[in-house]
């Protein structure tokens, strides 16, 4: 029997030796590169995200508020939006850093 890594390299061997012959055109390179460094990076995955862990801690909030008996003091709403909104802050403010860096 076969272990994983033997077919692995036996896989990689014959698509070596089947594709040895392809190459890509002279120009295909240099025109990947440009285009590679002329473009910046989509903000778009961080608004997503947002969106996304948005939509989590509304869910998580209102279940809260579902399923905990009322209270006298309005004033654990309050804390309990706090507690829900600070870690998203925290993964926002975290993501911004990674997208400056």
């Amino acid at each position: 029997m076969m272990d994983e890594e033997q077919a692995l390299r036996m896989i990689e061997d014959e698509l070596d030796a089947a594709l040895s012959g392809i190459s890509a055109p002279a120009h295909f390179a240099p025109a990947v590169l440009k285009r590679i460094r002329d473009r910046r990076p989509s903000g778009l995955p961080e608004i997503l995200d947002f969106i996304g862990w948005a939509a989590v801690l509304v869910a998580a909030f209102v279940l809260l508020v579902w399923f905990v008996p009322p209270q006298l003091d309005s004033n654990w709403t309050s804390a309990a939006a706090a507690a829900v909104a600070a870690p998203a802050l925290w993964y926002g403010m975290r993501s911004l850093r990674e997208r400056a860096e």
